[in-house]
């Protein structure tokens, strides 16, 4: 009887070892598996953004022009003596730029100031005639025959005086501007003779501008010209020091083209003097405005042929959502924010083979 108990003991030993070898086999399995599960499940890194407004802009390049730019030409003959000042000067208005000479014009500038100096005293020498012979009339010395007489005379010398007096202004006109002077404050862009050379009257002899305003000229094509049409139409030069804000002027139609587009001019307060005619400059142009959008790195937006999606992160699992997205440069985009939500996890990396109700797991803290 004992024997058969310690058999028994024996069997029922052995039957809870097989059990329980068994039942951790089973576990160490659920482990395994578990294990695997969690390590299939796709690691992401995810974007936060938040509802806001934005501005989209171009930039592009515009030349800068003169509004003050004229061409000085010559009022008179002359052969050029001098260049007072060389090219990209600063000249004040009334300074002499070029200097011309004529010999014939200084000696009939001798000649009738002469005459209009004999011709003077005649004039001065009438007048008294005519005054005494006023005071003799009034005491019936003489006739009025008389009196009309040196009064004839009077008008004669009058006449004779004013007619060479205007020979020798005209003359002294054209000697004075012989000299070329400055008509306001400005630079000399060019020149067109060198000195030495003959001059005709109406000739040009020089470019001249003022530096104070610039006018822009950009070149547009017609969707951007409607879009800035509707904007507020602010401009920024951008340099070295920081972007500069212009005034707007216009718009209009480019001819003479083989391609139609329009050119946008703006005016530049340059009294500081930063920029130069002739410069080409970048100008950053507003063109929409977008309220309520989302912006994210545009590195977070796939495709399927034409459309465009991106996958957003909540509670655990990946959401597939098609967008319609708004490229704002290379690196950012915007979709609008048409759930009306406070915020949206974007997920950035590690979305390219997720499918729409995936759960993922985020490996590193939002951007």
């Amino acid at each position: 009887m004992r024997f058969k108990e310690i058999n028994f003991f024996i069997i029922l030993l052995i039957a809870a070892s097989i059990l329980l070898g068994l039942y951790f086999l089973q576990f160490s399995q659920r482990i395994e598996n578990t294990n695997e599960n969690v390590e299939n499940i796709p690691k992401i890194s995810t974007f936060t953004s938040y509802p806001e407004n934005f501005t989209k802009k171009i930039t592009v390049l515009a030349k800068l022009y003169s509004e003050k730019e004229i061409t000085i030409n010559a009022e008179v003959d002359g052969t050029i003596k001098e260049k007072k000042f060389s090219i990209g000067s600063m000249v004040k208005k009334g300074d002499v730029i070029i200097a011309m000479t004529d010999t014939r014009k200084l000696l009939q500038l001798k000649e009738v100031k002469d005459g209009l100096s004999a011709f003077k005293a005649i004039l001065d020498e009438e007048s008294k005639n005519y005054k005494d012979a006023i005071s003799l009339y009034d005491k019936d010395i003489i006739s009025r025959s008389e009196l009309k007489s040196k009064e004839n005379l009077y008008k004669k010398a009058k006449s004779e005086y004013d007619n060479k007096e205007a020979i020798y202004k005209r003359i002294l006109w054209e000697f004075d501007n012989l000299n070329v002077k400055a008509p306001f404050d400005g630079y000399i862009n060019k020149f067109y003779f060198d000195v030495g050379q003959k001059i005709n009257s109406g000739q040009s002899l020089l470019q001249f501008s003022n530096y104070d305003k610039l006018i822009g000229r950009v070149s547009l094509n017609s969707e951007d010209l409607k879009k800035i049409d509707s904007s507020d139409k602010k401009i920024n030069v951008i340099d070295s020091s920081g972007p500069t804000e212009v005034k707007f002027l216009g718009l209009s139609k480019e001819i003479n083209k083989e391609i139609f587009s329009y050119l946008l001019e703006f005016q530049i307060d340059n009294s500081e003097e930063k920029f130069l005619p002739g410069e080409v400059v970048e100008v950053e142009l507003n063109l929409e405005e977008y309220n309520n959008y989302f912006i994210f790195p545009a590195k977070a937006v796939l495709n399927q042929g034409n459309d465009f999606y991106i996958f957003y992160y909540d509670n655990g699992i990946a959401f597939k959502e098609y967008i319609t997205p708004i490229w704002i440069d290379d690196q950012n985009c915007a979709i609008e924010n048409l759930m009306e939500l406070s915020e949206i996890n974007i997920i950035l990396n590690g979305q390219f083979n997720l499918e729409d109700g995936q759960p993922v797991e985020i490996l590193n803290e939002n951007y």
